[in-house]
């Protein structure tokens, strides 16, 4: 096995059926183990393999957004003068 910096790599041979065995220290650094699922691409002439991440249906996938997107929400999340004063009244109102 190499380690060059964060790259590690080892040869491995398929079995008659196709089917290999991930090296025990992949495994350990990815934490995968027999419940983990793992997703495969083919990407030009290298298989990629990743664990898989499974969300439940509906449920939305988190990331970071961009200082650009940021600024932009906030811009958007601004209301005209007219509109606070209303909404100002209107919880006065309500407390009343």
């Amino acid at each position: 096995m190499t380690e060059q910096g964060r790259l590690m790599t080892k040869l491995v041979r398929p079995l008659s059926r196709g089917q290999i065995t991930i090296p025990i220290e992949f495994r350990k650094k990815l934490g995968i183990n027999t419940d983990t699922l793992l997703s495969l691409a083919l990407k030009g002439n290298k298989i990629e393999i990743t664990p898989a991440v499974v969300r439940e249906a509906g449920e939305e996938e988190l990331r970071e957004y961009t200082d650009k997107e940021i600024s932009q929400f906030l811009k958007d999340d601004k209301i005209d003068q007219e509109t606070a004063r209303t909404v100002k009244r209107l919880l006065a109102e309500r407390k009343l």
